[in-house]
């Protein structure tokens, strides 16, 4: 008897198949069998992930939308600023819903209708003196 371990060999599964890029070939534990596949690619998105956009667009949408009214010009300002980023936000967190399992989407779709109602209403004549 040796005292010599013996050689691990590659356990049974699935693998790269070597004679054809892209599959892939089962491996029995100790030769290869006719079992072929063809590698697909999954794309799995985190049970935690975010659209960080639609999130700042609903925030900037609201807060542009309460303090655009103010008048003297002041609104123009501090109301003005959060309604573009906004929209801005908002048009990026539309974008990036589906890749995120649609999350988001109604938060980023109600912070550009605000944002875009508070940028609307500087024209007629929101922010300025009344």
């Amino acid at each position: 008897m040796s005292d010599t371990p013996a050689t691990p060999s590659t356990p049974a599964g699935w693998y790269p198949d070597p004679e054809h890029p892209g599959h892939q070939r089962y491996w029995s534990g100790t030769d290869w069998t006719d079992h072929r596949s063809t590698v697909s690619t999954v794309i799995v998105h985190p049970a935690g992930a975010a659209n960080n956009a639609a999130t700042a667009a609903l925030v900037l949408g609201i807060i542009g939308f309460v303090l655009t009214p103010i008048p003297f010009f002041i609104g123009l300002f501090v109301g003005g600023i959060p309604d573009i980023l906004a929209i801005i936000f908002g048009i990026v967190g539309l974008v990036k819903a589906p890749r995120v399992a649609n999350r988001g989407f109604a938060p980023a779709l109600i912070g550009l209708i605000l944002g875009g109602l508070g940028f609307l209403s500087i024209f007629i004549g929101a922010g300025t003196v009344w």
